[in-house]
């Protein structure tokens, strides 16, 4: 496998024998690499930028900025990557908070070396990873319903950027949505980019299934 085909990943953590544990165990492999390590968010958030990685790792990174921090921040950068947490936090709640902030997935420092593997490819996808062995609140009697945290996700995009979602989930092409919406195909096209870079929504599929979610394509 060539480097274009690889998982591209920046790892942050303060502890550099944190740094090492973590490349050691995804660069097994010949499916991922590491392209940068940092031992502060803002300085991973410019290797992202640099390296156009696909997932951002952080554990711990020096200075204490928690994961919440972290994902507000890769979400306001509007970058073209997927935030993994690696996190002390136990608390599911707080845990699914990371998500709401905008990481796309967490584990706790208990996990196994599979589990981060397979944390790192689902991230890269776009989708959403949990830690196996924590319990969502939602499966626990009287919690948050899970389709919470898909309206938090859509409340993160602005008006336009959801009648753009809206309307390809219809079905329309990007120059009917632009007529419908008085802007260029090249502007739908702008908003489709930033829509992936804050939800992760890779194509009409995506679309349609978080719309019929949160019942948007519903008609009185």
């Amino acid at each position: 496998m060539n480097s274009a085909e690889q998982l591209r990943i920046v790892i942050v953590d303060e502890q550099a024998l944190v740094r090492a544990g973590l490349r050691s165990l995804l660069t097994a492999g010949s499916e991922m690499i590491i392209v940068a390590e940092a031992a502060d968010a803002t300085e991973g958030v410019a290797f992202v930028r640099q390296t156009q990685a696909q997932v951002l790792l952080v554990g711990r990174p020096a200075g204490g900025e928690d994961g919440a921090s972290m994902a507000q921040l890769v979400s306001q950068a509007m970058m073209h990557t997927n935030l993994l947490v690696v996190t002390a936090l136990q608390s599911p709640t707080a845990l699914e908070s990371l998500l709401m902030a905008g990481a796309r997935g967490y584990l706790t420092r208990s996990a196994g070396a599979a589990d981060l593997l397979e944390a790192v490819r689902t991230v890269a996808r776009g989708a959403l990873f949990r830690c196996p062995t924590i319990t969502p609140p939602w499966s626990r009697l009287g919690a948050v319903d899970p389709a919470d945290l898909d309206r938090q996700r859509f409340g993160r995009l602005t008006e336009r950027e959801q009648a753009v979602l809206v309307c390809t989930a219809q079905g329309f092409s990007a120059p009917q949505i632009g007529a419908r919406l008085h802007i260029s195909a090249k502007t739908v096209d702008t908003y489709k980019h930033r829509i992936h870079e804050k939800l992760g929504l890779q194509d009409r599929s995506d679309y349609v299934r978080l719309a019929m979610k949160l019942r948007l394509l519903e008609t009185e």
